[in-house]
């Protein structure tokens, strides 16, 4: 379920309850109590099933109870006394309601990212260019978290086994230049420093917090233990690159962060 959805949703339940048990006559004291209690154990027992994370649980549990201690308090003093509402406590409204509006300006941006026209006031060259502001997610913690790790430690090992020397030229220059593609040149050796021939190698540009990515680009033999490519990359910042090497039965693949700049 969207975030926003329970978020808001509940506190829009806290104050149906509130104000509909007004009407059936329970004691305000009460109608706080059961309009805080109601979408807080209700969010609780949705987040058994569905793994909310303890944050995100804190967040929802917070908004609702405070809505509903708000609630209790402006009833009890407009019933206690026929003068005008005490200005602490339109300060603590107030308060409340700036609190509401922030939780909810956060929540729309950690999972939309700022708006484009937002972000054009204050982040470098985002008039011109894809500006990726979203939530990225958290660190994992079942049991696949490690998996990103293993995968690199078992990639190392298979380096020290192979024994292979890599070198990538072209990849410290990389821009955005749709009318000229990035020149890519790798250069294949073995552990006795001899070129390596007949790989089949292939690059691609990807994402780390996202599913954008770009189409693969094999590379062409050229000279002994060379490899010539070219890439067309539409759009700049940090991309994950992959490069996946395949020699006979042996095969390697090596993940490292480029830069992609603009012209």
């Amino acid at each position: 379920m969207n975030m926003v959805i329970t978020l808001f949703g509940g506190i829009a339940l806290v104050l149906v309850l509130h104000f509909g048990l007004g009407r059936m006559g329970v004691a305000n004291y009460w109608r706080g109590v059961i309009s805080g209690a109601v979408p807080t154990f209700a969010l609780l027992g949705y987040s058994l099933f569905h793994g909310m994370e303890l944050d995100v649980l804190s967040i929802h549990v917070a908004l609702y109870l405070s809505t509903a201690t708000v609630l209790t308090m402006v009833i009890g003093v407009r019933k206690g006394s026929k003068s005008a509402i005490h200005w602490s406590i339109k300060s603590m409204i107030v308060f409340f309601l700036v609190l509401f509006v922030v939780d909810g300006l956060f929540v729309n941006i950690s999972l939309n990212g700022v708006p484009p026209r937002v972000a054009a006031w204050f982040l470098p060259n985002a008039s011109k260019k894809p500006v990726y502001t979203g939530f990225t997610g958290v660190t994992r913690h079942d049991e696949d978290a490690a998996s990103a790790e293993n995968s690199e430690l078992k990639a190392e090992d298979e380096m020290r086994k192979l024994g292979w020397k890599i070198e990538i030229d072209g990849v410290n220059h990389l821009s955005v230049n749709p009318s000229s593609a990035n020149a890519l040149r790798l250069v294949l050796l073995d552990p006795q420093g001899l070129p390596v021939n007949g790989a089949k190698i292939s690059v691609q540009l990807m994402r780390a917090d996202s599913q954008e990515a770009i189409p693969a680009v094999s590379l062409v033999p050229g000279a002994d233990g060379e490899y010539l490519g070219h890439l067309i990359i539409h759009s700049g910042g940090n991309w994950l690159m992959r490069t996946t090497i395949r020699v006979e039965q042996n095969s390697i693949q090596i993940d490292r962060d480029v830069q992609v700049s603009f012209k």
